[in-house]
């Protein structure tokens, strides 16, 4: 028998919270119905560790490592090979690396006889990923929702990976230029100057102008660059103190381009995993909070916060995602399905679908502007040198013939 933890409503609208000892998360449910609650949330008690047991246990995993060993899990499950078997075999094949030792450890932990949920829980994995197992176990089709999952999943990272591949060749270029920009403007440049003074060359506005950036930054370079550095990240440390993550995030989702791509790719990580949630049968409002941690999106999170207290307190889905006001019209037309439980899952992974063509639209814009604009900007930044250096050049060359 097992320690859970449950929190649940009776029949006058009042939490109830405590722990009860049943055989598995099945067993609790039954008990507690029995008793005429509602069940809203059923976790494995944590178990009383020492204090040198808590400071050993295993560092999080990050979302990248979660959804592949997630995957693995999922692949096992499918195959019906035996989950410790299964995951110790995936273990070997991994030469080094967190997700080889968290695979390790899941296996360990899973001999000692601990259930996969907990064992989940203890590895620090995202929060989903355990809830989306304690589902396929009530459901019986475990493999199946985290493959859905998975699939979901997979849409967003391929993306950033497109788009930080179409990324790395403006990224190499300014990463060349600007130090060899830095090194004509304190090296070269000032040669000029000497050469324009000692002749007396009259000089625009603008060639005056390139030469007094180059002296400066020839005497106080380096004192510049820590400056900026400086005001950089105090500003940046600045306005997540003061605004707070989720309106930092509102901040960068308002910015053109880059705004609706993040928008649209969280959106596309979030809907198919909520989803595979109800699909599993999971509490909606539950669902909601354990979809909205998974987004990676501070403004979804905290909207399914506001939205689940807002369905704790009687409200329709549809009507609370209509005040929130910040999620597009075609979520909050979706969830018109919400009280046709079987409608809504399939519907949610169609909006995933769409927003990840949305993604996808912004990042080739991306793919397809981005190069050519760094490439206008250096021939623009190097021809504007020539042009200032070179005209006084040839005008002290005319004089002189």
């Amino acid at each position: 028998m097992r320690t859970y933890t449950y929190i649940a409503i009776d029949s006058r609208g009042e939490r109830l919270s405590g722990e009860i000892e049943a055989s598995d998360p099945d067993a609790v449910v039954s008990q507690l119905t029995a008793r005429g609650l509602r069940i809203e949330s059923v976790q494995p008690a944590a178990p009383r560790e020492p204090a040198t047991a808590e400071r050993s246990r295993p560092a999080g995993l990050t979302a990248a490592e979660t959804r592949e060993v997630g995957a693995h899990i999922s692949e096992i499950i499918s195959a019906g090979v035996p989950l410790e078997g299964g995951l110790a075999a995936l273990a070997e094949e991994f030469p080094w690396g967190r997700v080889k030792r968290s695979l390790q450890g899941i296996v360990h932990d899973l001999e000692a006889g601990n259930d996969l949920e907990s064992v989940l829980a203890r590895r620090r994995s995202a929060g989903y990923l355990p809830a989306l197992v304690r589902a396929g176990q009530r459901s019986g089709r475990t493999g199946e929702i985290l493959d859905n999952f998975i699939a979901g999943s997979q849409v967003v990272s391929d993306l950033r990976q497109v788009l930080w591949t179409a990324l790395a060749y403006p990224l190499i270029l300014l990463a060349v230029f600007v130090p060899l920009m830095l090194l004509v403007l304190i090296k070269v440049v000032p040669q000029f100057g000497e050469l324009f003074t000692d002749f007396q060359v009259q000089l625009p506005i603008l060639t005056q102008a390139l030469l007094a950036i180059a002296d400066y930054l020839k005497r106080d370079g380096i004192r510049i660059v820590l400056v900026v550095l400086g005001a950089v990240v105090a500003l940046a440390v600045m306005i997540r103190v003061i605004m707070g993550r989720v309106a930092v995030r509102r901040l960068m989702c308002s910015t053109p381009i880059i705004g609706p791509l993040l928008r649209w790719s969280a959106l596309a990580r979030f809907s198919p995993l909520l989803s595979a949630l109800i699909e599993a049968r999971v509490p909606l409002d539950e669902a909601l909070l354990l979809a909205g941690d998974a987004s990676g999106d501070a403004e979804i999170e905290d909207d399914c916060r506001v939205l689940a207290a807002s369905l704790r307190a009687g409200n329709s889905l549809q009507a609370a995602a209509a005040e929130t006001g910040r999620f597009p019209a075609s979520f909050t037309q979706a969830l018109t399905w919400e009280r046709r439980q079987e409608g809504l899952p399939e519907v949610l992974r169609s909006m995933a679908d769409m927003y990840a063509g949305r993604a996808r639209a912004f990042v080739m814009l991306i793919v397809v502007l981005l190069p050519p604009i760094v490439v206008l900007f250096l021939a623009v930044t190097i021809g504007g040198m020539i042009v200032l250096l070179y005209m006084p050049l040839f005008e002290l060359l005319k004089n002189l013939a």
